[in-house]
C-alpha cells in the first residue's frame, strides 16, 4: 500500500495534467521509490489513484526500461549495447562487468542485492561511448574498464 504522503504527491501530481492519466509516469516513479519495485500490488495502488485500471498502468510500467517489475538491487546499472556503444566495445565490456559483478548468464542481481546490470536500449550518449546510467539518475559516458571498476567497487563500498 503506498503511504499518505505518496498518495497525496499522487493527487498534487493529478492536478497538474487537464488529464489525470497523464501522471502516471511520475506516479510510477513515486511508487518505486516507495517499494523499491513495482510489484502488483503498486501497480494497482498507482491505478487505484489515477482512476485507471491495473491493466493500463502495468503496460506503461512494462514499456518503458526505467521501471522495474521484479525486485532489484541497490543500485542499478543500465548499460548501453545498441550499435555506437557496441562498436566501441560495449559488448565485451559489458561481459566483463557481469563477470567482475559474479553474475550467471541470465541473472541481473548480484548476490549481495548490491548491483543489478541490464541492457539499456540506447542512452543518447552517443558521441562519448559506452554509456551507462546509474539509478536512472547519473549518466556515465566514456567508460573503460578502469571506469567501471572504480564505480563497481564504489558502489560495493556504499
Amino acid at each position: 500500500m503506498l503511504s499518505d504522503a505518496a498518495r497525496e504527491k499522487i493527487q498534487a501530481l493529478k492536478a497538474k495534467y487537464p488529464n489525470a492519466r497523464s501522471a502516471v509516469m511520475p506516479a510510477l516513479y513515486l511508487a518505486q521509490q516507495e517499494y523499491g519495485w513495482l510489484p502488483q500490488e503498486a501497480i494497482a495502488a498507482v491505478a487505484n489513484e489515477l482512476d485507471m485500471t491495473a491493466t493500463e498502468v502495468g503496460s506503461v510500467a512494462s514499456f518503458y526500461t526505467m521501471y522495474h517489475l521484479k525486485p532489484v538491487g541497490q543500485h542499478v546499472l543500465e548499460f548501453c549495447t545498441d550499435l555506437p556503444c557496441a562498436l566501441a566495445g560495449a559488448d565485451a565490456a559489458f561481459e566483463r562487468l557481469r563477470e567482475k559483478l559474479g553474475l550467471e548468464h541470465g541473472q541481473e542481481t548480484t548476490s549481495d542485492n548490491k548491483i543489478t546490470l541490464r541492457h539499456a536500449p540506447c542512452l543518447g550518449g552517443c558521441d562519448q561511448v559506452p554509456v551507462l546510467l546509474l539509478d536512472n539518475s547519473a549518466q556515465y559516458e566514456s567508460m573503460t574498464d578502469e571506469k567501471l571498476d572504480a564505480l563497481t567497487s564504489k558502489l560495493r563500498a556504499g
